[in-house]
């Protein structure tokens, strides 16, 4: 049997004794950059591997999550924490430019990639003595991504696709009470191998692009204990 770490940190969870100061739950949200992917791949017509890049505006991301400390999992001065988070993430597309129709920017151009991520974290806090904990911590999990992106004559890059996805995250939090902190981090997200098939203005199959789809979180929140 598999296990990813979402389900491993779910289980520890659940199977740890329920100690009130130790869970907490957290929503948060700001800005997302998209780190402009450049799918690639076979595309008949004109043949050959081309490329479709993208240039995307920046949009917003959200998300919570419920977690407990580890204390087994400590290490010097470190105090270790799991959680499971689902969050979203979307970016307009700005510009398209498809290698088979030269360097130039394409017209017409719409939609957007949006991602809703389950993540299994760990994170480990340094404690400063005062109200403020830096941060920093590793996630991994799934991804769902809806790729809807519109150029030219009617050519679409359109599908949804599960896939791994990672992140990393680095942040501090200020405690405004004995359970009450304001958080602010930066995650950077990356989801491996989103394929997504091209159609011609025709709605014909013209190929299977790929990348991988990265962004930029900048996001502040509210974490409070229970």
């Amino acid at each position: 049997m598999r296990y990813t770490l979402p389900t491993l940190v779910a289980a520890s969870l659940l199977a740890s004794p329920v100690v009130a100061q130790d869970h907490y739950g957290q929503i948060f949200g700001g800005a997302s950059f998209l780190q402009d992917p450049n799918f690639e791949g076979v595309v008949t017509p004109p043949g050959g591997i081309q490329s479709v890049g993208t240039d995307f505006d920046t949009r917003f991301s959200i998300g919570g999550a419920v977690g407990k400390s580890l204390p087994s999992l400590n290490f010097g001065q470190f105090r270790v924490r799991g959680e499971v988070e689902l969050s979203y993430n979307t970016g307009d597309v700005g510009s398209v430019f498809f290698s088979g129709n030269g360097p130039a920017a394409e017209t017409n151009v719409a939609g957007d990639i949006s991602t809703t991520r389950l993540f299994g974290n760990l994170i480990a806090d340094l404690p400063t003595g005062g109200a403020f904990t830096p941060y920093a911590g590793i996630g991994l999990g799934i991804a769902s991504t809806d790729t809807a992106i519109v150029y030219g004559n009617g050519v679409t890059l359109n599908d949804r696709s599960e896939n791994l996805s990672a992140q990393l995250i680095l942040g501090g939090a200020y405690a405004l009470s004995d359970n009450l902190s304001l958080t602010g981090d930066m995650r950077y997200v990356r989801d491996f191998g989103v394929d997504v098939p091209r159609f011609n203005g025709a709605g014909g199959l013209t190929g299977v692009v790929s990348d991988d789809v990265s962004s930029v979180n900048l996001n502040v929140g509210l974490r409070f204990g229970f």
